[in-house]
């Protein structure tokens, strides 16, 4: 997350809107906008006319919008949004076929948002939103404004909002929101599916202090910031920032986006990470495809301890298992980071992270890197039967590197590389395991002597079934890299690297 900070931007102003509190009614009704004076012509001003609308919502009722395209043009709405439900659970919002809110509502002067399209705060349970479409009628800066908001309570320490729970978004449309397409803080018992967010300035899909989430079918286009991000933060105490509305805790805990089961997502484009997992715990993610991401890795899993250069802090993620994954065409395609501080503390450090099925094209630093920026090294991660291919010159060279790291376990690694570079790095790696890691390169015309294409620098472990393939090598070519502090081919020795076959 880049730019401009969350606690400036991930606004979620004091909502005094439209507060229903009222008893159950068996029989379900429907709120039809064009009932209250909407137009959805695309010209008239249907700001009111949607306010009031809402204002008639009781449980067990749903909001409707006929096709059409309904305007929003109020600044600074009461509420902070075009549609607020606070207080009131059993709720539906549904959008026909062909129906759309333009928000039309950005600040003249310097055309920054000036509200959220839909916010809901709690107390809530049982608020569902289907088919809604939202767009922004102009382009706009990172400022405010949400396409969806939904902020609970994961604990009571003052908070002005009440809980959360069971809320579902079905074929839901954001675009060209100043600000995320979705963010969810504090909810629990979330369904998201079939959810397309579009040219929004930050996050498409953002979770903080959420749990039991099941996301599929999600895709992103040119986020602004990461794609789906599951961010918790961290502070030694448990901490509401009531001027953001996001949680920090000094652990892991089964509010740490705990127990999110993420299928089928997209990621195209985007100025950040395609999936960002930051202080989550117990997050599967399978089948996802990411392209183009010029300037941020395809899959983030960091860590950042207090001291850091960076605007946020989050402890290592846990029990975070990947998989099927096609990644083309981005600056990283799997990243692992560990900033801890000075002082050791191992919640920055020990991480669980599982990767397996990853096919992995023309990255142009890292296909793959776990580090640690600093000599505590980042534990517990896993890769397995991986494919890469690169033609890479610059940085990692679109190869696979471990840096800073202790009990790393990789199986079925197979690289091919177009250019005579280093195409695996591990530098100080402790207790390294490598089950089969093939290396091939495909260069046709190679420079006088070139280097290496794997290296072992201040390295343990074993190093299983490596081997290196290169019809056009120089017979005078060495193809591994070893340091003094490593055993070398075919050896053993006690605390130092084995590579057993080549």
């Amino acid at each position: 997350m880049r730019g401009f900070s969350r606690r400036r931007l991930l606004l979620g102003l004091p909502a005094m809107g439209v507060v229903v509190a009222f008893a159950r009614h068996e029989v379900h009704r429907t709120v039809n906008v064009r009932h209250y004076g909407a137009q959805g012509d695309g010209v008239s001003d249907d700001s009111a006319a949607i306010r009031h609308a809402v204002t008639a919502l009781r449980p067990n009722s749903t909001l409707y919008f006929p096709s059409g395209t309904y305007r929003f043009a109020d600044r600074h709405p009461k509420g902070d949004a075009a549609i607020v439900i606070a207080g009131i659970g059993e709720v539906t919002v549904e959008f026909a076929a062909g129906a759309e809110l333009v928000m039309d509502n950005l600040d003249p002067a310097t055309h920054t948002g000036t509200s959220h399209g839909i916010l809901v705060h709690g107390p809530a349970v049982d608020v569902e939103l289907r088919n809604v479409a939202i767009r922004w009628s102009q382009p706009a800066p990172r400022s405010m404004g949400d396409g969806i908001r939904i902020v609970g309570d994961p604990f009571s320490l003052g908070w002005r909002h009440g809980p959360v729970s069971r809320v579902a978004l079905s074929n839901c449309l954001i675009q060209g929101s100043p600000q995320a397409g979705v963010i969810m803080i504090g909810v629990s018992d979330i369904r998201v599916d079939g959810l397309r967010s579009e040219n929004t300035r930050a996050d498409g899909l953002h979770f903080n202090a959420c749990r039991r989430a099941r996301i599929d079918n999600y895709t992103a286009v040119a986020a602004g910031d990461d794609g789906l991000a599951l961010v918790t933060y961290y502070a030694p105490d448990k901490t509401i920032d009531a001027a953001a509305e996001t949680f920090s805790f000094p652990d892991l805990t089964s509010w740490s986006n705990d127990d999110f089961a993420v299928t089928n997502v997209t990621i195209d484009g985007g100025r950040a990470n395609g999936v960002r997992l930051s202080g989550a715990r117990a997050v599967t993610l399978t089948g996802l495809v990411a392209t183009g991401l010029d300037s941020g890795a395809a899959v983030m899993v960091d860590s950042a301890a207090p001291g850091n250069d960076v605007g946020w802090h989050y402890v290592a993620s846990r029990g975070v298992r990947v998989s099927d994954l096609a990644i083309d065409s981005c600056e990283t395609g799997i990243h692992v980071l560990a900033r801890p501080s000075d002082d050791i503390d191992r919640r920055f450090t020990q991480f669980d992270v599982a990767i397996e099925g990853a096919a992995i094209r023309n990255c142009a630093n890292w296909s793959v890197r776990a580090e640690s920026l600093t000599d505590q090294r980042a534990t517990g991660f896993g890769l397995r039967s991986c494919t890469v291919e690169a033609s890479s010159a610059t940085g990692g060279n679109g190869g696979v590197g471990l840096a800073s790291t202790k009990h790393s376990r990789l199986n079925a690694i197979s690289i091919r590389h177009s250019q005579a570079v280093l195409a695996f790095a591990a530098n100080d790696a402790g207790d390294l395991a490598v089950d089969r890691l093939a290396v091939t390169i495909t260069d046709g015309s190679p420079a006088d002597e070139p280097g290496p294409c794997t290296g072992f620098e201040n390295c343990d472990g074993v190093v299983d079934d490596l081997s290196i393939a290169w019809d056009s090598a120089p017979a005078t070519w060495s193809p591994v890299h070893l340091t003094d502090e490593a055993a070398g081919v075919g050896q053993s020795a006690h605390g130092r690297l084995t590579i057993r076959t080549v």
